[in-house]
């Protein structure tokens, strides 16, 4: 005996709410895509390679700065200006005991976050470096290896300019070619 089959007809698709959906859906990203803003930092790392000749420096001529900023839990050391920072000497420190911080956090022990480090000062002591050294333009940022993103991008936003102390054409123009490197102290 011979069964018969029933032919399937194949129903027509509904796209109707697919197609109200899509057109709903590109509008809102087309205006979702205006709230992403991808900013930049210009920062400069390390040079590797081999170290390149330089001449020595001329017996009237200042040394040559190198200033460094340690971003460390307690606080902001400042180095390589302690001449301009502490003209009647750097502090003495006993044997075996570390350097405190040039500018320890606000809260006098670990800063927890970036508005206990001591942003003001850290601002007034740049200037004072770069009234001394008016010519140099770098800076180099050395980051404990728990540093927060957030108080890197401060350091570095410090270290570039200081808008109150600007004349009428724009901020003062600090140390604006800032070197990111490895190796907290």
């Amino acid at each position: 005996m011979a069964v018969k089959r029933k032919a399937i007809e194949d129903p027509d698709l509904n796209l109707t709410p697919i197609m109200n959906l899509v057109t709903i859906l590109i509008p809102f990203l087309i205006m979702a895509a205006q709230f992403v803003q991808l900013s930049v930092i210009d920062s400069t790392l390390p040079a590797i390679g081999p170290p390149t000749e330089v001449e020595p420096p001329k017996p009237d001529d200042k040394p040559p700065l190198q200033l460094s900023l340690a971003l460390k839990g307690d606080g902001i050391v400042v180095l390589g200006a302690d001449q301009i920072i502490y003209p009647d000497g750097a502090p003495e420190v006993a044997e075996g005991e570390k350097r405190p911080p040039t500018l320890p956090c606000k809260s006098g022990g670990v800063c927890t976050n970036v508005e206990d480090y001591d942003w003001d000062s850290l601002q007034q002591k740049l200037n004072l470096i770069k009234d001394e050294y008016p010519d140099d333009e770098n800076v180099i940022l050395v980051p404990a290896s728990d540093t927060q993103y957030e108080i890197i991008v401060r350091a570095m936003d410090i270290a570039r300019e200081d808008a109150e102390a600007g004349t009428g054409d724009g901020p003062r123009t600090l140390f604006p070619f800032v070197v990111v490197a490895g190796g907290a102290m």
